[in-house]
């Protein structure tokens, strides 16, 4: 006895991709159309990416526990980020990414300090390793805009 499943998300939209890059994109005539299939095939890739791996919640994880370590070891850096060890223990997102910016404002400002030189020793690093895999989580939506526009306004047909 067979058993029936229905598709998974990732099946799904994998066979929007197909059908959009093997059936529709060659029978379509206009570029503004051919550029607006190329994009969204792009932007279904890029949800397939995200879908697969959580890239966002990893990456707050790595950076909760840097601040958290940085102001452990160095407590003075509580003022420059604007905030205490403790208070990233449930911080997210765009809040653990401010402080992190402000402390790397600090360590700009403060080229002898030790503290600094923590900050840009183990923070600036981490942040720019997350935010080359941000544009290669976020490739094939790029090259969905760059290949579908190609100098074409909105209008042209």
């Amino acid at each position: 006895m067979t058993t029936v499943r229905h598709p998974t998300q990732a099946e799904l939209l994998t066979g929007a991709i197909r059908t959009l890059e093997e059936i529709l994109l060659p029978e379509l005539q206009t570029p503004w159309a051919k550029s607006s299939t190329v994009q969204l095939a792009g932007l279904l890739q890029y949800a397939l990416a995200r879908q697969r791996n959580d890239l966002q919640a990893q990456q707050d994880a790595e950076l909760r526990a840097s601040l958290e370590q940085l102001l452990t070891a160095e407590p003075g850096l509580a003022k420059a980020a604007g905030a205490t060890r403790e208070s990233f223990a449930m911080a997210e997102g765009a809040e653990l990414r401010r402080a992190a910016g402000a402390l790397l404002v600090f360590a700009q400002e403060q080229p002898e300090n030790a503290a600094a030189a923590a900050v840009r020793g183990s923070l600036r690093p981490l942040l720019v390793r997350q935010t080359a895999e941000d544009l290669a989580e976020a490739g094939p939506l790029l090259e969905g805009f760059m290949s579908g526009f190609r100098a074409r306004p909105a209008d042209e047909e």
